[in-house]
Parts: C-alpha cells; sequence; structure tokens
C-alpha cells in the first residue's frame, strides 16, 4: 500500500548528504517513540541501523537529527504533524539551530501529507515499519 516514490528535502546546513556515497537498500522505516524524538528515543531496539521517522515540532530538526543517531539511525526522516496546505511545503527549510552541535547522519523533510500517509498505513496494518530505499534520485523535465 505504500510503494511509491516520495519526495524528500535534505537538510539545507546540516549532517550529511543523501547522494551516492549513502546507500540504504531495504532498511526499515521506523516511527520514533516519543513520535517528535525531543527527547531520548525509547524504540532503540528498533532503530538501530535503519532510517528514524520522525513527526516535525517542540524542537528543533537539529535536535531530532541528533537523537536518531545517537539511538543508532543511519537517517533521519521528518514529517508534518498537521494538515498544512501544499505551499507550505515550499517554505519549510531545515537549517541548523545555530548551536555548537553537529550530527553525522543524512536528514530530510518529507513533504506533504506523505509522513502521515505512511503512519497511518502502518497502523493500520498492524507494522512497526515500512521498507525503504535511499537515495532515488530522479530528474524531472
Amino acid at each position: 500500500e505504500l510503494e511509491y516514490t516520495y519526495r524528500l528535502r535534505p537538510a539545507k546546513d546540516f549532517g550529511l548528504p543523501f547522494n551516492a556515497s549513502f546507500k540504504v537498500i531495504n532498511a526499515a522505516l521506523v516511527p520514533t517513540i516519543p513520535n517528535n524524538a525531543c527527547s531520548d528515543i525509547e524504540n532503540v531496539e528498533d532503530i538501530i541501523g535503519n532510517v528514524a521517522l520522525i513527526q516535525r515540532g517542540e524542537c528543533s530538526f537539529l535536535e531530532k537529527t541528533i537523537n536518531a543517531e545517537r539511538a543508532g539511525a543511519r537517517a533521519a526522516i521528518i514529517t508534518e504533524i498537521g494538515s498544512q496546505t501544499p505551499e507550505f511545503d515550499y517554505y519549510t527549510e531545515m537549517v541548523h539551530d545555530n548551536t555548537d552541535r553537529e550530527t553525522n547522519i543524512p536528514a530530510g523533510f518529507l513533504l506533504g501529507k506523505n509522513g502521515q500517509i505512511i503512519r497511518r498505513t502502518l497502523d493500520k496494518l498492524g507494522r512497526k515499519y515500512a521498507v525503504i530505499n535511499l537515495p532515488v534520485n530522479l530528474t524531472f523535465t
């Protein structure tokens, strides 16, 4: 039900890039507990070696990514939690929070309601994760 290519906007000025040297094949996209990853992630066993799916809000994008990295995630994907309009995506930039902290994993923002759809579908199917591949580079003309 979730098989699709999703648009992801990479973090602007922190973390590693999603590029050819970063490959994740058949990894689990695992929703974090707590959903916003603003504190220590509780489901570390599920996150280790996989990609963390995190809800936006309550702390900086960098804080969320650092907590995902501490839990053993290979990357962090942050999603919208509200029902924003599609135009809202164009104004969302994942930027550094001007602290002296850094992270060594890639992070990206999943555009639109895709994060909500993924979470709802996982809940409906009783699954703890979705299988993903990163990166997928597509050029549209």
